[in-house]
């Protein structure tokens, strides 16, 4: 292994934690009832490039409009390349798009957002924001609900004060020392864990120059290099965590946050989480006009700079000539000529498709296709890593008379029904957790006046195979849907016990996973890849073998989330950028403050 490799992955163990800052985001696409967007008041603003109006040539053409895809374009453009993004639906976002119907705004994903109200941060997509210049409005609240399985509910605010009552009563004698003595091991992993920024990674040997930016905090981390990357098992077993609340506790906000028990968690991840969402002072952010505003500030930041997004762009092929990528086809035959690099925005799957032409014609180099094939590979006994569980949704508009106006402890904006902790499979066990959402209460544009807007899912936990096949037309999908909204309705029900009598007609949306391979083109409906970190398991990086060939996204490192997808994008696009601009991009960003030590 090269001496570059060797520090770009002892930095990446520790940094990994800077794109896991707590958000819980699960992307979701509209119903397949909706069939056009209408787009709301935030896309009104931003003048995404019709595709008759594709340039011939850019130095980096990006395929897929996802966070990841545009976080990489805003960056590139801003440092002076020629960025074209190619997204195949009418409306640029990815899974993070929203749209309306019948005056109500729908999110796509009810996302506990943090970092990005406070102008030092280490969030990887507020430091975008501030390095291109672009931004959303934030609005600050500091409560989130939960349902327990015996029906006992709490919204504390989040933080150290209010949680230490929920400790008491909820895990009993013992529960508050026990979470005391584990907060106060995790110290240091914590410290080490927030000590970088992962937009001071690239996949080059310049990784050393731009990692010498801070060489307090590099010394800081390596130092606990190697437990970061442990995982959190081996540190409950050495505090013997035996309480099982606080137990529970932390395998949702893991499950949450990544898709996995907090057993199978990084300890750099678990650091960086608890040390965020419980320090004082901590508030929840949420983008005023919803998710649609964080893609608008990222489009606007591509824009600005001469690059362009354009829609109803759909890529059929990735052009190899020579053994390096030169450029893409889009379906109707135009091609796109790439003169530095294509980056894939797409899943693996999706993009091995794109390759198909390349491999069969002899231009990829068994490095590349070894690469490729290892991606898809989702069978644990040949190396491979299994794919996350897919979801099921409910949208719909509901009359707000004799509802609360504004969040508070007895009425949360946003809240998690847990049926059972001694589930088979525990929190990843089908249909366990909902996650559920009423977005107006925070941010009342999103609904007519007199409304409020609603949103439940299952965050992973839905079996694709439940659905495999299914014909959407058939009266077997229609009952099944039926049958999912019924029970998502059932947990809305917990602080709305009429909710559903409250729908106005022609809101009420079902989405399932057959909804998201097809509107967004998620292959079996699934966002990423399940990392056990025990298991030896590792994401892949995004420089891939194929010359000129670039991924990110949920399947790269970091992994799934709002931030992680955000980092991907950056470190992609740093290491397509000089290091003299990505020192003067890095110079930018507005890092909190470290504590002095006497």
């Amino acid at each position: 292994m090269r001496f570059s490799e060797r520090s770009l992955i002892a930095c990446a163990i520790c940094s990994i934690s800077s794109a896991f800052v707590p958000i819980i985001h699960t992307p979701q696409h509209q119903s397949p009832r909706t069939t056009r967007h209408q787009f709301t008041r935030i896309y009104a603003a931003v003048s995404s490039v019709p595709s008759n109006s594709i340039p011939d040539e850019a130095d980096v053409v990006v395929i897929g409009s996802g966070l990841a895809g545009l976080s990489c374009a805003a960056l590139l453009a801003h440092c002076g390349k020629r960025v074209v993004v190619l997204e195949s639906h009418d409306a640029p976002g990815g899974a993070a798009h929203g749209w309306e119907r019948r005056g109500f705004h729908f999110e796509s994903g009810p996302s506990l957002y943090s970092g990005f109200a406070m102008e030092r941060s280490p969030n990887p997509l507020k430091n975008i924001f501030q390095i291109t210049g672009e931004d959303c409005e934030w609005i600050t609240y500091d409560r989130w609900g939960t349902v327990m399985p015996d029906g006992t509910k709490f919204a504390a605010k989040i933080g150290p004060e209010e949680f230490q009552d929920v400790l008491e009563s909820q895990g009993g004698p013992g529960a508050r020392e026990e979470f005391a003595a584990l907060m106060e091991r995790m110290k240091p992993l914590s410290d080490a864990a927030q000590a970088l920024t992962s937009l001071a990674l690239r996949e080059d040997p310049a990784v050393v120059v731009t990692l010498l930016k801070y060489p307090r905090d590099l010394i800081a981390t390596l130092a606990q290099g190697q437990a970061l990357n442990e995982p959190f098992k081996n540190i409950m077993d050495e505090m013997k965590i035996e309480n099982k609340f606080v137990k529970n506790w932390l395998d949702m906000l893991c499950f949450l946050l990544q898709g996995l028990p907090a057993s199978d968690t990084m300890n750099a991840v678990m650091a960086y989480m608890l040390a965020d969402w419980y320090r004082p002072g901590v508030t929840l952010d949420f983008p005023k006009g919803g998710s649609s505003s964080i893609v608008s500030a990222l489009v606007r930041a591509v824009q600005k700079n001469g690059s362009s997004v354009c829609v109803n762009s759909h890529v059929d092929e990735i052009l190899v000539e020579n053994g390096k990528t030169v450029g893409v086809r889009l379906t109707d035959g135009r091609k796109v000529h790439a003169t530095q690099a294509v980056v894939s925005n797409a899943d693996p799957y999706i993009s091995n498709k794109l390759l198909l032409n390349a491999r069969k014609s002899g231009q990829l180099n068994k490095a590349a296709t070894d690469h490729l094939d290892a991606l898809i590979n989702t069978d644990k006994t040949e190396g491979g890593i299994a794919d996350l569980k897919s979801f099921i949704h409910i949208h719909a508009g509901i009359d707000a008379a004799g509802l609360p106006d504004q969040p508070s402890a007895d009425f949360p904006a946003q809240w998690a029904v847990v049926r059972d902790w001694d589930a088979p499979e525990g929190v990843e066990s089908p249909r366990n957790i909902v996650l559920c959402s009423m977005p107006s209460l925070i941010d009342p544009s999103l609904a007519p006046e007199g409304k409020h807007v609603l949103h439940a899912y299952v965050p992973a936990t839905e079996p694709y195979a439940d659905w495999a096949g299914m014909d959407r037309k058939s009266e077997e999908y229609t009952k099944k849907k039926e049958q999912a909204a019924d029970f998502l309705w059932s947990a809305i029900e917990e602080y709305i016990p009429n909710a559903r009598d409250r729908a106005v007609p022609g809101t009420v949306q079902i989405g399932t996973p057959l909804t998201h391979e097809r509107f967004l083109r998620r292959t079996r409906g699934t966002y990423g890849p399940r990392v056990e970190v025990g298991a030896g398991q590792t994401l892949p990086g995004h420089k891939t073998p194929l010359p000129g060939f670039y991924m990110v996204g949920d399947f790269t490192f970091p992994g799934i989330g709002v931030p992680a997808t955000a980092a991907s994008g950056a470190i992609a696009a740093n290491t397509l950028v000089s290091v003299f601009d990505h020192l003067a991009m890095l110079d930018k960003v507005r890092l909190p403050e470290k504590e002095q030590k006497s």
